[in-house]
């Protein structure tokens, strides 16, 4: 019975210390799965409305609604999502920003395809990270899969256009992060030549409102400086279908008074041959 009392409390102190560890390893475990637990946001898809009445969180009233408009309708720019929303007071993400921006260039330069431009200085290529984080192709960014939705567009950037300003030094894109008001200035300003005072340097998100509101401007900018460029290089080429037409007529008139003093000269010397012919007969007459 001594025994008995003896070795009760040691079993209930056992049990006791079993069922603290197993506590103990079911916390240690969550904690460790909660360390371990990777948040990912899930990738937008883009929508391609062909009308701004398509896009349902947007009214007339809208600051943005003018822009948004011209670009979806007039250059086709990819900066709406799949479900006909725009999201105007979302702050711009990097990755909506890149295809974007890759849909302005790539329509623009069909614009200029279309009006017989030649000129490879309207656009510039880009890279501010020069010498340290130099891209050359798309695989060497090192967070953008193949099957992510801005891989189309980063591809085209860096392999098409030679910009990589959008990529951070460390060759990252992180397309869910904000992108800077003062960056989105720098890139427009320096790959498209758009300069505006309306930047704010202290600014450290840009609303998609904004964005549309200043992409819109960009491109804008840049269709008034192909349709010039177009107009002048037209002048040219009238001035020298003209010069040409010139040309030929003036060899033409050479030709035709080539002709003429042709004809005048073998009338002339059939003139003389009659003479000629006239003096015998009358000589042989008088003979």
């Amino acid at each position: 019975m001594k025994s008995f009392r003896i070795i009760l409390p040691l079993v209930l102190l056992f049990l006791f210390a079993d069922v603290q560890g197993q506590k103990k390893k079911v916390t240690t475990k969550k904690a460790v799965s909660n360390n371990t637990v990777v948040i990912k946001m899930a990738e937008r898809n883009f929508g391609s409305p062909s009308s701004i009445s398509a896009i349902t969180d947007v009214i007339e009233s809208d600051a943005a609604y003018e822009s948004l408009k011209n670009l979806v309708e007039n250059y086709g720019v990819t900066i709406t999502y799949a479900d006909n929303t725009f999201r105007g007071k979302e702050s711009l993400k990097r990755g909506d920003f890149i295809v974007a921006l890759n849909a302005a260039l790539n329509n623009l330069k069909s614009k200029m395809d279309a009006a017989g431009v030649v000129d490879t200085t309207l656009f510039n290529t880009y890279d501010r990270n020069r010498g340290g984080a130099y891209l050359t192709g798309v695989s060497q960014v090192k967070d953008l899969p193949e099957t992510s939705i801005y891989f189309p567009a980063a591809k085209s950037l860096i392999e098409r256009w030679g910009i990589a300003a959008p990529f951070a030094l460390n060759k990252t894109l992180n397309a869910n992060s904000t992108i800077p008001e003062k960056e989105v200035y720098d890139i427009l300003r320096v790959t498209m030549g758009y300069n505006s005072a309306g930047v704010n340097p202290y600014s450290t998100a840009i609303t998609r409102d904004k964005f549309a509101i200043v992409l819109n401007n960009a491109v804008t900018q840049k269709m008034t400086e192909i349709n010039s460029l177009h107009t002048m290089q037209q002048a040219k080429r009238d001035a020298e279908r003209r010069r040409q037409l010139d040309s030929l007529q003036r060899v033409d008139m050479l030709r035709k008074d080539s002709i003429t003093k042709e004809i005048e000269l073998r009338k002339q010397e059939a003139a003389q041959k009659e003479e000629e012919a006239r003096k015998k007969l009358l000589e042989k007459k008088k003979n």
